[in-house]
């Protein structure tokens, strides 16, 4: 495929896998913090945020809100699942969820976020080595805010990368059955260029996803179909690469924890992570 096809294509799927990524932010009067990202998904009439645990973490979420209608921030209520107690919490497996509450439904109705449907959720993804994956998501270090005035305005990042060499997953200290690590390139060519810069900084990336693209000929709507299969939850540019724990941490606690789940059952070895969970919840 020539580079400006591809291009082309990897803006129409970062845009449309954008629509499902808010923004978690915390309140800084006149407006608001920005802290990292999340996941909408919808099961049914269920809508739930995954995210990364130290942001979804015990002490921190009742504070934390989202986009929701009416340019109007939603508080995170409901019943929150994660890995992390509190935000410093030793654990690299870094996930947390959210199920809203029934009455926190509303306000997300025709707003500026759409959610994620469980066909997009691609459970026990194996990763295809010569295979292209995308990040996308709103870091904090591209958040620009105006002085005095209730708004930020976020810069989205788009990144398509690929998947490092399995033995390196050794050399660092991650388990494949946990995490998806692609390669963070610190200088890039623009697609139709040949001069290389500085790729922009991904700080505050976390909880965004990793998206994979099977076949850029397999198109609805002039859009490459697109599967969820991690989670952002590190950047490691200093040996190369960033890491995604799997959406099977996700989709597996939701099959255990609630009643209703479209998803199949991991194939993947967690151990006991899955059951070293804290629980709260607000109605």
């Amino acid at each position: 495929m020539d580079e400006e096809k591809l291009a082309i294509l990897t803006q129409r799927v970062s845009n449309v896998a954008l629509e499902v990524i808010p923004i978690i932010s915390e309140p800084d009067p006149p407006s608001a913090r920005p802290l990292g990202c999340g996941i909408f998904l919808k099961i049914n009439e269920d809508r739930y945020l995954i995210s990364a645990g130290h942001l979804l973490n015990l002490e921190d979420w009742p504070r934390l809100m989202v986009p929701g209608a009416d340019n109007k921030m939603v508080w995170l209520k409901g019943k929150v699942i994660t890995t992390y107690n509190e935000p410093n919490t030793n654990n690299p497996i870094d996930f947390g969820l959210l199920k809203f509450s029934e009455r926190q439904n509303k306000h997300f109705v025709n707003g500026i976020n759409t959610f994620c449907n469980p066909s997009n959720i691609l459970v026990n993804h194996k990763v295809d080595p010569n295979g292209y994956y995308i990040i996308v998501g709103y870091p904090v270090s591209g958040v620009k805010k105006t002085s005095g005035k209730a708004e930020f305005r976020p810069i989205p990042v788009k990144f398509l990368t690929y998947p490092i060499k399995e033995e390196k997953y050794e050399k660092y200290g991650f388990n494949p059955d946990h995490f998806i690590l692609v390669k963070y390139q610190r200088k890039l060519a623009p697609f139709g260029s040949k001069r290389k810069q500085i790729t922009k900084e991904l700080t505050g990336i976390s909880g965004s996803g990793l998206w994979y693209v099977p076949n850029w000929d397999d198109r609805k709507n002039g859009v490459p179909k697109f599967y969820l299969v991690g989670i952002m939850v590190e950047n490691y540019k200093d040996k190369g690469f960033l890491a995604a724990l799997r959406i099977d941490f996700a989709t597996e606690t939701i099959k255990q924890f609630f009643i209703y789940s479209p998803f199949e059952h991991t194939q993947f070895d967690f151990g006991d992570n899955i059951k070293n969970l804290y629980a709260s919840e607000i109605e």
